[in-house]
């Protein structure tokens, strides 16, 4: 099979879209990986969770499946984070997020083995400031913060929002894994 040619952000953009949804980075489209029903429980509960505390808070929204497009003037990339939560100052409602989330949320799927390392480093090191990566399977969340050691939460831990999402909270295996069909 031949190597497909390096795209620009702009002809990615003009592609047609599809599902599961393609994101963009160095040159390449990469088509994202479906989630299985624990992924899909998961983000459901969270998506739920973040939405109730966005209505109390009016701090921002959250947001499932959101083309996200930032980093360096010309390499940046469009991710797809499972949710995001984006701060009222950065909302736009444009068609797409041109800036990086707050908070970027990924959820390992059946298929992967580690959740989107790549595209977590990016966005530690491009203006997310908050990423939770959700492991269904081993019921851990990593909590990782720009320069700052991450932390893995497990059963006994509570998930919260820290500086980013203050007044967010939810006990990890309790609430969030309580979802995960065994």
């Amino acid at each position: 099979m031949a190597a497909q040619p390096p795209v620009t952000l702009e002809e990615f953009l003009s592609l047609d879209e599809t599902k599961p949804y393609s994101e963009f980075a160095n040159g390449g489209v990469y088509q994202k990986t479906g989630g299985d029903w624990s992924h899909s429980a998961v983000q459901t509960f969270l998506m739920v969770a973040l939405f109730g505390f966005q209505q109390r808070t009016q701090l921002g929204e959250a947001l499932p499946e959101l083309l996200c497009i930032f980093g360096p003037a010309g390499r940046e990339r469009a991710y797809v984070p499972d949710l995001v939560f984006v701060s009222q100052d950065k909302l736009s409602h444009d068609v797409y997020l041109r800036r990086a989330p707050d908070v970027a949320i990924e959820i390992v799927a059946f298929e992967e083995d580690v959740a989107r390392t790549d595209n977590v480093q990016f966005y530690l090191l491009n203006g997310v400031r908050l990423v939770w990566v959700i492991d269904p399977e081993a019921k851990t969340i990593a909590v990782l913060t720009p320069g700052r050691e991450g932390q893995t939460l497990s059963a006994g831990d509570t998930l919260d929002g820290g500086e980013v999402l203050p007044g967010f909270s939810v006990p990890v295996v309790d609430e969030i894994f309580a979802q995960v069909q065994v």
